[in-house]
């Protein structure tokens, strides 16, 4: 190795953190690939079109599930319904239909209750062609980079048996381009039905354009007015481990999915490439105009957060919490979807008398009511819902809470 190399790495790095940095991260971070990152771009790339809503979605979100799945990750897809969508705007189209988001857990073994969140949107559009938009998106930068990534992270955890301590989420996010329904839907569920503690949320949105091989590289870290000492985290890590700059901004704050997170008082960043691509939001956002080394930087920059905020105490310490006596709760849905009435069977050793909630998608409750009125037999209940629009709702009651698809009568 060059002499030289030492004497960068001097420049870049504080003095003092050479004793605290984690040599397994060192390592790891080698193994990043660019050849593995170029290889997942395009092969979403040649999809065609990542549109939201395009026939392909399923089979878009099936893909990402199954990469998923083969490195290891309890993945699944999380479904949530658009109705009577117009876009574009003011152009009298019309969209319904399913869409779905991906997630993947890697369980933390000592805290488990407690989530570090890795998040991208996987849609695409060329808004800018406006003949063409529908059908020829092949989204390369936008954001086909970013899933890159998060996959590359899936993968160097299998690899090594990486085990966090507290869990590791990763979520895949369908119809961002729309408004960020994706995430507001993820953070909602988070939120409403498992009541989950979010310790942060990363977030990657275009991270693969990079021009200039010249001059050093540097990384944008959009952060938020709540997040100063996440922020403060990513930047010193972005100093320890890689030889990329952190420019701290506020740019682009609401447009990507970190918004979502922040707007409900999550904790967020949002890494990015510092010039935008020139090509984005057309047909021309193809995976020959990317720069797969400097990818290749942002992703061991994000493996790197991913790893330390996830796997170590560096960042939002957590302790094994004492088992205390609780009230149990059994919650199980008799049939779903659903068309007119709600059945399931609730158990509980809560003697009070409990109360229900029907809660949509926007976070508004729009029945609630004693759990008792609603009694059949014994544990069973039935909850009628005439009047319910189809959607995805959630039936809460006490600390439990299920996702209920509501179809039409007619289906």
């Amino acid at each position: 190795m060059n002499r030289y190399y030492y004497l960068i790495l001097i420049v870049l790095l504080p003095f003092n953190v050479f004793s605290q940095l984690s040599q397994e991260l060192v390592v790891y971070s080698q193994e990043i690939n660019a050849d593995s990152l170029k290889n997942i771009v395009e092969e979403l790339q040649n999809f065609g079109s990542r549109y939201a809503f395009n026939p392909n979605r399923v089979e878009i979100a099936n893909y990402l599930k199954n990469r998923l799945q083969e490195y290891g990750w309890d993945a699944k897809l999380d479904s949530f319904y658009m109705e009577n969508f117009e876009y574009p705007y003011h152009s009298g189209i019309i969209n319904t239909g399913w869409q779905y988001n991906v997630v993947a857990d890697k369980k933390g073994i000592y805290n488990p209750d407690t989530f570090f969140v890795v998040g991208a949107h996987y849609d695409s559009y060329a808004s800018y062609d406006t003949l063409t938009y529908f059908n020829n998106s092949p989204g390369a930068d936008d954001n086909a980079s970013s899933v890159a990534a998060i996959l590359e992270i899936a993968r160097m955890f299998q690899k090594y048996n990486i085990q966090p301590i507290k869990t590791l989420r990763i979520e895949l996010y369908a119809a961002e381009e729309l408004g960020l329904h994706g995430s507001n839907y993820a953070i909602q569920q988070s939120h409403y039905r498992y009541n989950e503690h979010i310790a942060a949320m990363m977030n990657l949105d275009m991270i693969g354009y990079n021009p200039d091989t010249i001059n050093a590289d540097s990384v944008k870290l959009v952060y938020y007015d709540n997040s100063q000492e996440f922020t403060d985290f990513c930047k010193q890590t972005t100093l320890n481990y890689t030889s990329l700059i952190p420019n701290t901004t506020t740019e682009f704050q609401q447009n990507s999915d970190s918004w979502s997170y922040y707007s409900w008082g999550r904790k967020a960043i949002f890494l990015q490439e510092s010039q935008m691509h020139p090509f984005y939001h057309t047909h021309n956002d193809l995976s020959t105009t990317l720069n797969y080394n400097y990818m290749k930087k942002i992703t061991q920059l994000a493996f790197s957060i991913a790893y330390l905020a996830s796997t170590t105490n560096q960042y939002y310490p957590i302790s094994i919490k004492e088992i205390t006596s609780q009230p149990q709760f059994t919650l199980q849905l008799n049939t779903n979807p659903v068309k007119d009435k709600i059945q399931f069977t609730y158990t509980s050793t809560n003697s009070q008398d409990t109360r229900f909630q029907i809660i949509n998608q926007m976070g508004k409750i729009v029945k609630e009511g004693k759990l008792s009125k609603h009694k059949v037999f014994s544990s069973q209940y039935s909850i009628p819902i005439p009047h319910l629009k189809q959607g995805i709702y959630l039936l809460k009651i006490e600390n439990q809470v299920e996702k209920i698809i509501v179809v039409s009568p007619l289906s």
